[in-house]
C-alpha cells in the first residue's frame, strides 16, 4: 500500500465530512454569483423558456399565448426560482469540478488526471440534454396538450408557476438523465463495474429507460417516447462500445 492510500484511508469521517462542506461552500458561492448575473437578465431568461410553448401554441391555436398570474408575488417568485434554475447551468463546470475534487483523494494518481475530460464532459452532458428537451421535445409535447382541445373552443389558460414547474421539472430531469452514459462510463473505467456486466444487463437497461422516458415524457404518445428513450439507449450503447478503448486496469495501476 503506497503512503497516498494509507493517507486515504486514515481519514475519518470528520475528515471527509469536512472537506464535503468545502466543496458544498465554493459550489453554493459560484451559484450565487450566478444567481446574482442570471436575475439581472431574469424576464428574458423567462422568454426563452416560454418559447417552446409559445411556438407550439401558435402552430396548434393559431395566436400567442397569454400566461396569467394569480397572486401579487407569482411572477416575483417564479423570477427567482428561474434565476436559480439557470445559474445551475451557469455554473455547472465549477460544480462538476468539486465534485470531482471531493472524490480525487480516492483516486491514483494517474486518474486523477481526467478532471478535465470529466468536467467537460459532464458540462456537455447535462447542458446538452437540457437542450435536446428544450428543441426536441418541448415543441412535441405541448402541441400534443394543446391539440386535446383545440376543437372544443376551450381557452387554455396556464399559469405562470405551473408553467415554470413543467419547464424546470423537464430541464433538470433530461440534463440529469443524460450524465448516466458518463457516471456509467467511469465506474467501468475505476473497476467498479465490468463491460461484461454491461452488457449482460441490457435488456433490463433498455426497460429501464423506457420506463424512465414515459415518466420524465410530458406526453404518453409513442413519438415523444421514443424521442427520449432512443438517445438514452444509444448513449448506453455508445458508452459500452467507449470502454473497449480503456486500457487494461492492471497496466493504468502500473503507472
Amino acid at each position: 500500500m503506497t503512503k497516498q492510500q494509507q493517507n486515504v484511508g486514515d481519514m475519518g469521517f470528520w475528515h471527509h465530512f469536512g472537506e464535503l462542506r468545502i466543496r458544498l461552500i465554493k459550489s453554493v458561492g459560484i451559484i450565487f454569483l450566478s444567481f446574482c448575473g442570471c436575475y439581472s437578465f431574469h424576464k428574458q431568461i423567462f422568454q426563452l423558456l416560454r418559447y417552446p410553448f409559445d411556438q407550439a401554441y401558435q402552430t396548434v391555436l393559431g395566436k400567442t399565448p397569454v400566461l396569467i398570474q394569480t397572486g401579487i408575488l407569482e411572477a416575483f417568485f417564479v423570477y427567482l426560482k428561474l434565476s436559480l434554475l439557470a445559474s445551475l447551468f451557469v455554473a455547472s463546470p465549477f460544480i462538476f469540478y468539486q465534485a470531482w475534487r471531493f472524490v480525487a483523494p480516492g483516486l491514483k494518481v494517474n486518474e486523477k488526471r481526467h478532471i478535465i475530460p470529466f468536467v467537460f464532459l459532464a458540462t456537455l452532458f447535462f447542458i446538452g440534454g437540457a437542450l435536446f428537451g428544450y428543441f426536441f421535445v418541448f415543441p412535441k409535447g405541448f402541441g400534443f396538450f394543446l391539440s386535446l382541445t383545440a376543437d372544443q373552443n376551450i381557452e387554455a389558460l396556464i399559469k405562470m408557476q405551473d408553467y415554470y414547474k413543467l419547464a424546470a421539472w423537464m430541464l433538470m430531469g433530461f440534463g440529469i438523465s443524460f450524465e448516466s452514459p458518463l457516471i456509467v462510463m467511469y465506474l467501468v473505467f475505476f473497476g467498479v463495474l465490468s463491460r461484461d456486466t454491461l452488457i449482460r444487463a441490457w435488456r433490463g437497461v433498455i426497460v429501464g429507460i423506457v420506463v424512465f422516458s414515459a415518466i420524465i415524457t410530458p406526453t404518453p404518445d409513442p413519438g415523444t417516447l421514443m424521442m427520449m428513450s432512443l438517445p438514452l439507449i444509444g448513449l448506453y450503447g455508445l458508452t459500452i462500445v467507449v470502454t473497449y478503448f480503456f486500457p487494461n486496469r492492471k497496466n493504468r495501476d502500473a503507472h
